[in-house]
């Protein structure tokens, strides 16, 4: 074999990144921009109703309704939906006390994963900066009169409970009971009527059980993005691609890029977000202003992996896709000679 037979690659060489500045602040506008649906109704006057019962609570005309859980798939958006009306809604808004110092009515945590229903509390006692070391003695059924007594101290009146799903993983026997039985105790105080809001996979059902869990929360099932909600996922295209970066964006109609980018996100608003804000990023970095299927593509295969074969918005067959198992291929070394693959 000569010199001249042999296939070389392409040869690489690294260009410094230009500068940044305006990238940096195209992603902060696109990024902050708020795209309102049914669901901010839906979250509003829930929020509502737990304001007006806590006000009354503390007054001595509330009811046992104290907490509101947001459920739907991960990637669905739910997290940015409740912060950013806690940010939003004043009766969640921080105030001066009687020394000048801003004070929040709301502490928000998020639970790591494994959590127990014993190592919540502490989660909860660390975001109030409570030293927990004179707590790590007492018994787990007295952990929640603790808490509510510093939050009780500090003015709290709110509590969020983010990755509910991380206290529910346990397999040990009564591992849920205790969960179940801490949260109750958290949502029951006649002395202080804290009101909770706890955001989750689907995987929290298994708490809801609970009769006395149940009947003193409200459910918000966030909905997926069905077939029957297509129009709104070309909503979705227009408010990010045009109005919130100002792009424009070029689709044929054989491309079924509604259907594509739904079955992309497995179905799932809060990804088929990021997806669409991805590509505006690439998009902008290549000083591009008109967003056509090729920048999809290139969103999805960043994102997965995948070969061609396997790409959402590629694939004339792409319904049989599953996003999720987009490496598989990996596990039966299949891949086709004319497939993407790094060398």
């Amino acid at each position: 074999m000569t010199a001249k037979q042999i296939q070389r690659p392409e040869k690489f060489v690294y260009e410094p990144l230009p500068d940044l500045t305006g990238y940096f602040a195209f992603r902060k506008k696109l990024r902050s921009y708020h795209l309102t649906s049914a669901r901010d109704k839906a979250f509003c006057k829930q929020a509502d109703a737990l304001y007006m019962n806590c006000g009354a609570s503390h007054n001595g005309g509330g009811t046992e309704k104290r907490a509101l859980c947001v459920v739907a798939p991960a990637g669905s958006g739910k997290t940015t939906l409740v912060n950013y009306y806690l940010n939003l809604l004043p009766y969640f808004q921080p105030s001066l006390d009687a020394f000048g110092e801003q004070v929040s009515p709301i502490l928000r945590t998020k639970l790591p994963p494994g959590s127990t229903a014993k190592s919540a509390m502490f989660h909860i006692l660390q975001k109030m900066r409570i030293d927990d070391k004179e707590y790590k003695k007492k018994a787990e059924p007295e952990m929640p009169s603790i808490v509510l007594n510093h939050m009780k101290e500090l003015g709290y009146k709110y509590l969020l409970v983010d990755e509910l799903q991380h206290g529910v993983r346990g397999s040990k026997t009564g591992f849920i009971k205790r969960m179940q039985d801490v949260l109750k105790d958290l949502i029951s105080s006649d002395d202080w009527p804290l009101h909770v809001i706890f955001v989750g996979t689907p995987e929290v059902m298994p708490i809801f059980e609970d009769e006395q869990v149940a009947r003193r929360t409200n459910m918000l099932r966030l909905a997926p993005l069905e077939a029957q909600y297509a129009w709104f996922v070309d909503y979705l295209i227009d408010e990010i691609v045009v109005k919130a970066a100002g792009m424009t964006y070029s689709f044929e109609t054989e491309d079924k890029v509604t259907s594509r980018l739904m079955h992309a996100a497995n179905y799932v608003m809060g990804t088929a977000i990021l997806m669409l804000q991805e590509t505006c990023f690439a998009a902008f970095l290549a000083g591009d202003r008109e967003i056509t299927v090729d920048h999809l593509r290139t969103t999805y295969h960043n994102k997965t992996g995948c070969t061609r074969r396997d790409n959402v918005f590629e694939a004339p067959e792409f319904l049989q896709i599953k996003p999720n198992k987009a490496l598989a291929d990996l596990l039966k070394n299949e891949e086709d000679e004319d497939d993407d693959v790094t060398y």
